[in-house]
């Protein structure tokens, strides 16, 4: 009987031991390089959890990091020969794991340089006390549509006022926009088709020849094809002969020399009646 109650407690505690093992799963190596390739293999093919936290939490404590138990792990990114871990160990900050096809291994982290896990980068995997996998983070669709009505409630009163004024704003601008531009056109509309003339048109019509060549005269050289008039004005010449007519020095040497029309003015309206001789 003793020998039957041996056996049989001995069968329980083997059964337990192994129960317990096989939460984390066995690792039977301390290689960094094995684990690396094991670990990217387990993801490449689908491998259990379990497993690869195991050998992710190894990998941890060989860099001599501190992870007293593996809480939660994501793949945070895949690329063709290279995969990155976000590793959570009970109490401490999160670690960063990379391993690669080739047995490259890398782990830091540790010391708050990480953000945390986030469930829109990828799928996060829990794991309970045993080290037995948990639960991920995947959602149904009935949860997924409740997170998005939850995000677009507009029952709140802040986010009613908040997005009434944006509407309110927008609406405000066109309206100022809209109104700015119909005065403009009723006042171009309003305006007699001699006012709509283009401002250096007016001045083309406004002295002939005969009237430029008797400026001209009565006009004194202040410099090289500058000319001013005793009434104060000043007449520009250009190289192709033409005059204008300016309040400024400045901008009359500038038609002279480069033909730049800028500040023209119209020849004075009596010009034909000035009296006196020619100046020079």
């Amino acid at each position: 009987m003793k020998q039957l109650l041996s056996i049989l407690t001995g069968l329980m505690l083997l059964l337990g031991a192994a129960s317990g093992a096989s939460g984390q799963s066995i690792v039977t190596t301390d290689d960094p390089r094995e684990l690396a390739l094991d670990i990217f293999g387990g993801i490449s093919r689908d491998g259990p959890p379990a497993t690869i936290a195991a050998q992710l939490q190894s990998l941890v404590r060989i860099f001599r990091f501190r992870c007293t138990r593996l809480t939660d792990y994501q793949v945070f990114a895949v690329r063709p020969n290279i995969i990155d871990f976000k590793v959570k160990c009970s109490g401490d900050p999160l670690y960063g794991v990379t391993v690669a096809s080739n047995g490259y291994v890398a782990v830091f982290g540790g010391n708050g340089i990480l953000s945390g896990l986030n469930r829109t980068d990828s799928l996060i995997y829990s794991f309970d006390n045993e080290g037995e996998f948990a639960y991920d983070s995947s959602i149904s669709v009935n949860q997924a549509l409740g997170e998005t009505v939850e995000r677009i409630d507009f029952q709140d009163e802040v986010n009613v006022v908040y997005i009434f004024g944006v509407f309110s704003t927008i609406l405000g601008f066109i309206l100022v926009v809209g109104v700015v531009w119909w005065r403009a056109w009723k006042f171009k509309q309003a305006r007699k088709p001699r006012q709509r003339m283009k401002p250096m048109a007016r001045h083309r019509v406004n002295a002939g020849s005969e009237v430029k060549n008797l400026l001209l005269e009565q006009s004194k050289e202040v410099t090289k094809n500058v000319f001013k008039h005793p009434t104060g004005f000043y007449i520009g010449r250009a190289k192709s002969g033409k005059r204008r007519f300016f309040k400024s020095l400045f901008w009359a040497k500038m038609y002279a020399v480069r033909g730049i029309r800028m500040f023209e003015i119209s020849a004075p309206a009596d010009a034909h009646e000035f009296a006196g001789p020619p100046e020079g």
